[in-house]
C-alpha cells in the first residue's frame, strides 16, 4: 500500500512537472501553423523595369530589392492595362470579361468612333464574395487604406454608416483609414497611407491580418519630396516643367524622386513588421496595377506603356516575399496574374470557397513553395475599350506558352515611330479588324508579328479566345452606326450601348 501510495505521488509529480512542457510545445505548434498575416502592396502606374531588379539603373530601390533578395519575382506577372479593372479582378478574383468591370470607371465613351464599346460595371456589388469578405470569414482582421476606384469614390475614405454597416463593411472590410490624395499634395499621399497601415497593423497584431495598401503614386500629376527631387536634379535628371508629363524630360527628377519615396515607404512598412516579430510568418507582396506612363517612364525592352495591350501596358513587377515558405532568391518565369492572388489566399488561409462563386486565377503555392503542379497554360485579358490618348483601340488578348495574340475588334491606331505623348489621338487610325502573334520568349519587344506566318497557331488561339469570350460572358464591341471619319474622337458621352 505505501508502495502503491509513492507510485501515484510520483506519478502527480511528474505530470505537474510536465504539463508546462507540453503547453509550451502545444504553443510552439500552435505558433509554426499560424495563418499568415498578409500585406498586399498594390502601386498606381507601375513600370515592369521601374525597381532595380527588374533592369533600371537610374533609380534607388533597396527596399523593394531587398525583398527580391529575400524573397521572389516573378518576371512575367500581369494586370490589366488600366486601374479599376485590375483592382476589380483582385478584390472579385474574378477576370473582368466576366465581372463586367472593364474599363476606369468614371471615364465617358467616344460617340464618333467606328465601335460602340459595351456597356460596363461601374461599381463592385456588395454581394460578391470579395477576397476581403473570403479572409474576415477565415478568421482575418482586414484593413485598407488608400486609393479605392472600383465605384462611388476614388480614395478609401469611410463612409457615413448605413444600416449600421459602413461602406466598406459591406466589402468585408473591418478597418479603413482616411488618407485621400489631396490630403498630402507632396507626395501623393504615400506616407498617410502608410502610417495609416502601420497603425492598422499595432492594432491588429495579436490575430492574422490583412492589410491592402492601396497607393496613388506614382500616378499623374506628379509629386515628391523635395529633398528626393533635389537629389536626382544633382544627379543632371530635369526638373518637370509640366506635372503630366512630356516625353521629351523623361525620366524626370520628380519621376524618380516619387519611385524612391515609395520605396521608402514599403521599408517603413517591413521595418515595423521585423521589430513586431511577425515577419517569419507575414507574406509581403507588391505589384503594379498596370504600366507606368509612357510620358514619364521608358518600359524598354517592353512595347508601350500604360493603357496598351503590348507588354508595357501589361506586365508588371510582382515580388513576394514569406520567409516561412519562399526560398530566397527565387525567380518565377511562370505567366501569373492579379485574379491568382485570391486563391492564393483562399488557399494558404484555409479559407473556404462560396458556393457559385466563380474564381478565374490559380494559386501560386505550387511556384512559391515547389510542391505540386501549377496546371494553366492561358491567360486572357478583354478590354473593349477606346484609350486613344495611350494609342489604345478595342481589344482582347489569349497568352498561351510563349505566344501571344491580340485582337482588335474594329479599328486600330498605329503608333510606330511616334512619341507617347498625351494627346486626343496618339497614332494613326486604320479601320478593320486586326490580328497580331507574337513569340514572348524570343520577342519581349513585340516587334515581329507572326500572324502572317503561323495561320494556324492564329487559327488556334482564336478559337481559345472566343471559346473564353462565350464561358465568360464578355460584352463585345459593335460597329458604330454613328461613326464620324472626320473627327472620330471628339464626341465624349456618358451614353453606353
Amino acid at each position: 500500500m505505501i508502495y502503491l501510495k509513492i507510485k501515484y505521488i510520483k506519478l502527480i509529480l511528474g505530470t505537474i512537472l510536465i504539463l508546462p512542457l507540453l503547453v509550451y510545445c502545444q504553443s510552439s505548434a500552435s505558433k509554426n501553423n499560424a495563418k499568415p498575416n498578409i500585406i498586399f502592396i498594390l502601386v498606381d502606374d507601375f513600370g515592369w523595369n521601374q525597381v532595380g531588379s527588374y533592369g533600371t539603373e537610374i533609380v534607388h530601390t533597396p527596399n523593394l530589392d531587398k525583398l527580391v533578395k529575400e524573397g521572389t519575382k516573378f518576371n512575367s506577372a500581369y494586370a490589366m492595362p488600366q486601374c479599376s479593372p485590375t483592382r476589380a479582378a483582385f478584390l472579385s478574383g474574378k477576370y473582368p470579361a466576366r465581372s463586367g468591370m472593364t474599363k476606369v470607371i468614371n471615364n465617358r465613351f467616344w460617340g464618333n468612333a467606328p465601335m460602340l464599346t459595351p456597356k460596363v460595371r461601374k461599381k463592385l456589388p456588395t454581394e460578391w464574395y470579395t477576397l476581403a469578405k473570403m479572409l474576415k470569414n477565415a478568421g482575418y482582421t482586414t484593413g485598407m487604406s488608400g486609393k479605392w476606384h472600383v465605384g462611388d469614390n476614388y480614395p478609401a475614405a469611410p463612409i457615413k454608416e448605413k444600416n449600421g454597416m459602413t461602406y466598406f463593411n459591406t466589402y468585408g472590410f473591418d478597418w479603413v483609414g482616411d488618407a485621400a490624395e489631396g490630403k498630402a499634395k507632396n507626395d501623393k499621399a504615400v506616407m498617410d497611407v502608410t502610417n495609416e497601415i502601420i497603425d492598422f497593423i499595432n492594432q491588429s497584431k495579436d490575430n492574422p491580418f490583412f492589410a491592402f495598401v492601396s497607393h496613388f503614386t506614382t500616378h499623374s500629376p506628379l509629386a515628391a519630396p523635395d529633398v528626393l527631387i533635389e537629389k536626382y536634379v544633382k544627379k543632371g535628371y530635369p526638373k518637370m516643367t509640366d506635372k503630366w508629363g512630356v516625353v521629351s524630360e523623361r525620366p524626370t527628377a520628380d519621376f524618380l524622386a516619387m519611385t524612391e519615396h515609395l520605396d521608402y515607404s514599403i521599408g517603413l512598412i517591413v521595418e515595423k513588421i521585423e521589430k513586431l516579430g511577425l515577419a517569419e510568418n507575414t507574406l509581403i507582396a507588391v505589384i503594379g496595377d498596370n504600366g507606368a506612363l509612357g510620358r514619364f517612364w521608358d518600359h524598354s525592352p517592353l512595347r508601350e506603356s500604360k493603357g496598351s495591350l503590348y507588354e508595357g501596358g501589361i506586365r508588371v513587377p510582382l515580388i513576394m516575399k514569406w520567409p516561412k515558405i519562399i526560398k530566397p532568391k527565387k525567380e518565377i518565369e511562370t505567366p501569373v496574374h492579379i485574379i491568382d492572388m485570391y486563391p492564393t489566399f483562399m488557399e494558404i488561409t484555409n479559407a473556404k470557397a462560396q458556393r457559385d462563386y466563380k474564381i478565374d486565377g490559380e494559386s501560386l503555392m505550387p511556384l512559391l513553395n515547389g510542391e505540386g503542379k501549377f496546371t494553366r497554360d492561358e491567360l486572357y485579358f478583354h478590354h473593349p475599350h477606346y484609350v486613344p490618348m495611350y494609342g489604345k483601340t478595342p481589344g482582347s488578348i489569349v497568352r498561351k506558352g510563349d505566344y501571344k495574340l491580340i485582337y482588335y475588334f474594329g479599328d486600330y491606331l498605329n503608333t510606330e515611330g511616334l512619341d507617347a505623348e498625351h494627346k486626343k489621338l496618339y497614332g494613326k487610325l486604320e479601320l478593320g479588324e486586326k490580328i497580331e502573334l507574337f513569340n514572348i520568349k524570343k520577342d519581349i519587344g513585340e516587334k515581329k508579328d507572326l500572324s502572317d506566318y503561323m495561320p494556324e497557331k492564329v487559327e488556334e488561339m482564336m478559337v481559345l479566345l472566343k471559346n473564353w469570350w462565350a464561358e465568360t460572358g464578355a460584352s463585345l464591341p459593335i460597329v458604330n452606326p454613328n461613326y464620324n471619319p472626320e473627327d472620330p474622337f471628339e464626341n465624349m458621352t456618358d451614353k453606353e450601348r
